[in-house]
């Protein structure tokens, strides 16, 4: 049955709506953001007095650890309080936070200072998490995997836009523009959240009431295999980044021009793959099982990651990384879905907090592995992100098999 079909008000219809567009409108500029200068920070650390690329990575790799490390740590004590406080107030929290921490990341004058700022960045921001929270909380229930696909649609799309264009601004201005342009771009998108969209929270519980105990079981059962999923996800995909701009520059020979602008060329290319996978398989997963789907989309992303490290060419790279991306933009929605339809609508904050504090665990090793795998092979890290989407391929059809949807809630049908 189609929405303009379902007995829904039309007040109310819109309130979901306008809250869905203007958080996906909020997503794309957000990830566009954060995607300006943070994909080249082995070339920015390069630019601050660090001249060594595998020294250069090391410390990129350190940075982002720190980050996911204090992600992981603060994502499911942010995702409670989101279920306490409301999901738009966190929103609101790692947006503004962002604004001054990336912000002051384009001042630095040294590798230290700027790790400490990756630091306190993991710890204030998360802006996926609490979006996906707002979301996933006000949206109908049949209608979860289109919006989780949309979403995650407008992060790779923003992610694609935000290489190309920080490439290009680093190669005509610097290093330390883009980190400016992040900041009030997240301003923007702070100020679209705060007078655009309405949360719809379910009722409080009464003073003193809490969580049964089995619930909490039954919870955490439903939650555990897919908190696998999102780490090895982010472990995948995170273990290519610190040495990508340097394979890229590799490939390219020695004096190639606008490694920033072809490493944001490259970036930004995979974004839109990405972009369109998620979109479709945000689509499938209404429509088929979206353990099936992500099982697919694991499966191609972990064949086509074993390509790339036999990439001969920048060009070759470029190809199979786009295609790579079609299948890693399906992963994240699919597993959205799934989260979404096994668990009830008052325990998603901290859901999606646990979640996101298993994929940031992930995303902190990532970097920091595929920073140490250099020394044995520049190439290492794509055959690890081979293996780890393999593996996560046999988890999702055995692990998940299991999982069953929570009853329906009457306030998802609205």
């Amino acid at each position: 049955m189609s929405d303009d079909a379902a007995p829904i008000p039309p007040a109310r219809r819109d309130s979901w709506q306008r809250t869905l567009w203007v958080m996906v409108s909020s997503q794309l500029v957000t990830q566009t953001a954060f995607t300006l200068g943070l994909p080249f920070l082995p070339l920015y650390i390069q630019s601050l007095g660090v001249r060594d690329p595998q020294t250069a990575a090391l410390w990129a790799g350190a940075s982002a650890t720190a980050s996911g490390v204090a992600m992981a740590v603060m994502a499911p004590v942010w995702g409670r309080l989101a279920d306490r406080f409301g999901a738009k107030a966190m929103v609101l929290r790692a947006t503004f936070g962002g604004v001054v921490v990336v912000g002051a990341m384009g001042l630095v004058g040294g590798p230290v200072p700027l790790l400490l700022l990756r630091l306190l960045q993991g710890l204030l921001t998360g802006t996926v998490s609490a979006s996906n929270t707002l979301v996933a909380s006000t949206i109908p229930e049949r209608r979860l995997g289109f919006g989780m696909g949309l979403m995650q649609t407008a992060v790779f799309a923003g992610a694609a836009g935000g290489p190309l264009i920080g490439g290009f601004i680093a190669d005509a201005l610097g290093f330390r523009v883009p980190f400016a342009v992040t900041a009030a771009l997240l301003l923007v998108s702070g100020v679209m959240v705060a007078l655009f969209t309405h949360e719809r929270r379910p009722a409080p519980r009464e003073a003193g009431v809490h969580v049964p105990r089995v619930r909490a079981r039954m919870l955490w059962g439903a939650l555990a295999p897919i908190v696998v999923v999102n780490f090895l996800d982010q472990l995948a995909n995170s273990v290519v980044g610190p040495v990508l701009p340097l394979v890229i520059a590799d490939l390219s020979g020695p004096g190639g021009p606008g490694l920033a602008t072809a490493t944001g060329t490259i970036l930004g290319s995979v974004a839109v793959s990405a972009s369109v996978g998620a979109l479709l398989a945000g689509r499938l997963s209404d429509r088929l099982p979206a353990r099936t789907v992500l099982a697919v989309c694991a499966g191609g992303a972990a064949l086509s990651a074993g390509l790339q490290g036999l990439a001969g060419s920048v060009l070759v790279l470029g190809v199979l990384r786009v295609v790579m991306g079609v299948f890693i933009g399906g992963t994240i929605p699919a597993a959205n879905a799934i989260l979404g339809s096994v668990v009830r609508r008052e325990d998603r904050g901290v859901a999606f907090g646990l979640t996101a504090s298993a994929a940031s665990f992930g995303f902190a090793l990532g970097p920091l592995l595929g920073a140490l795998l250099v020394h044995l092979d520049i190439r290492a890290p794509f055959f690890l992100t081979g293996v780890l989407m393999a593996v996560e391929c046999v988890w999702v059809l055995l692990a998940l098999r299991g999982l069953r949807p929570h009853p329906a809630d009457p306030e998802g049908e609205a």
